[in-house]
């Protein structure tokens, strides 16, 4: 678990074909970030370095979540 900001985030490693790495256009990912309910999702298929790059690219959109960081989509995926 990792706070920020006093919000409690899970981090879960789940398989490539989970839902919430479906994204609303229906392709898929490899990483999520969840701010309603506070989870961050990383595909277990990956290998150990590309797991902490995911990781560390999902971290950084709670981080802005949790402090109220509002950047534009293009913006947040730069800075992540």
């Amino acid at each position: 678990m990792i706070n920020f900001n006093g919000e409690v985030w899970r981090v879960l490693l789940v398989s490539p074909n989970h839902p919430q790495l479906q994204r609303e256009d229906g392709s898929w990912t490899i990483g999520a970030c969840d701010n309603n309910i506070k989870t961050i999702y990383v595909s277990d298929n990956l290998d150990l370095f590309m797991q902490k790059k995911v990781l560390s690219h999902e971290l950084t959109h709670a981080a802005m979540f949790s402090y109220n960081i509002d950047l534009s989509l293009e913006q947040e995926e730069l800075l992540a």
